[in-house]
């Protein structure tokens, strides 16, 4: 297949290169230098990588898409909660962007139209700059524009499918949308969170067969997936097996911070449990997962009967995060609040024992 593609390249940048030269010849316009040629070459490459990605990511920003990765040579750009970031990384072999939906409805047919949108914005400015070249009267833009031309069309090829070392063409991953079945279910899974950490989407909102099925197995990340996701949806039965299958695979010790945090919140919240909950406080990393940290140490309070550190602590929290920016913010404030609320009953009851006997 990459040595198909390689022959169909070449084939069209020869007819095109002979196509151009002999109208050049016609017009009387000289050939570049080699120099200059090389010049031309790269900042086209350059054209062509950033015309690409803007047409998948127009597409994503008329449907509702929020950007959360995208990288370029030897740089990657990341969004956190508080802005972007960036990596130094080996350098790509082009470029890529990365966006989430703000919902699960239709995904896959906004999916197809965000991988379609990349090779159709490269035929469109392949045509615009093979107008421009051949409207050109300059010997200079002449050939700067023919040689833009033949890169933005080459963009069209992303149409075709291949993969290597799990890096898929436009084409490769529209076919497996046009499939369905488990590489929809793979590309769910790697977008569940950032979706509802960087966009409208609760837990809950994920696509429940699809959460099921990934489900099933040994995947931690996937059971974790499936806990959130009941939790959310207020199904604490479905939610607690998830959480005792999880617990079971993890390991004794440096389990995932996110992991820990959610098992000792579980114990601590829905089972009355301190000691449990704060045997998996303790083995969670001290410096990761700040806001599930603090909704755990405040359910901690709450099994403990601390109930003014655990509304102190919850109160904390809620304003720690502010105005709920995204579904995942929504969804940390509904757990704080069943913290509160249930701080604030254990509190009426107590004080309705003390004046009962008093």
């Amino acid at each position: 297949m990459i040595f198909a593609i390689v022959l169909a390249a070449y084939i069209f940048c020869n007819v095109a290169t002979r196509y151009l030269n002999g109208v050049g010849l016609e017009r009387g316009f000289p050939p570049l230098s080699t120099g200059v040629w090389w010049i031309v070459f790269v900042l086209a490459l350059i054209v062509h990588l950033v015309t690409h990605e803007l047409g998948h990511r127009a597409t994503g920003m008329a449907l509702g898409w929020r950007c959360v990765r995208f990288g370029f040579g030897p740089f990657e750009f990341y969004r956190e909660k508080r802005g972007w970031k960036m990596l130094r990384v080996k350098l790509l072999p082009g470029a890529f962007v990365r966006q989430v939906p703000p919902e699960f409805t239709g995904f896959r047919l906004q999916k197809s139209a965000t991988l379609l949108s990349g090779p159709f914005s490269s035929l469109i400015f392949g045509l615009l700059f093979a107008i421009l070249t051949l409207t050109s009267s300059d010997a200079f833009f002449f050939r700067v524009f023919g040689l833009f031309s033949m890169v933005c069309f080459l963009g069209t090829l992303e149409l075709i499918p291949r993969e290597k070392n799990g890096i898929g063409s436009d084409g490769y991953r529209l076919w497996q949308v046009i499939q369905g079945g488990p590489p929809i279910d793979d590309m769910i899974r790697e977008i569940a969170c950032e979706s509802s950490n960087f966009n409208r989407p609760r837990w809950r909102d994920w696509p429940r067969e699809i959460i099921a099925r990934l489900a099933i197995g040994h995947d931690p990340y996937n059971i974790y997936l499936a806990y959130l996701h009941h939790s959310d949806a207020g199904d604490w039965k479905a939610a607690g097996t998830y959480m005792r299958q999880l617990v079971a695979l993890l390991p004794e010790a440096d389990p995932s911070p996110y992991y820990a945090c959610e098992a000792a919140y579980w114990y601590a919240a829905r089972q009355g449990d301190p000691e449990s909950a704060r045997k998996w406080l303790e083995r969670a990393d001290q410096a990761a997962a700040d806001e599930n940290r603090r909704r755990a140490s405040a359910a901690l309070a709450l099994a403990d009967g601390q109930f003014e550190r655990a509304t102190l602590l919850a109160t904390q929290a809620i304003a720690n995060i502010g105005t709920p920016a995204c579904g995942s913010d929504q969804c940390e404030i509904d757990l704080l609040r069943y913290v509160l609320t249930q701080s604030a009953a254990e509190s009426n009851i107590g004080a309705l024992k003390f004046a009962a006997n008093g």
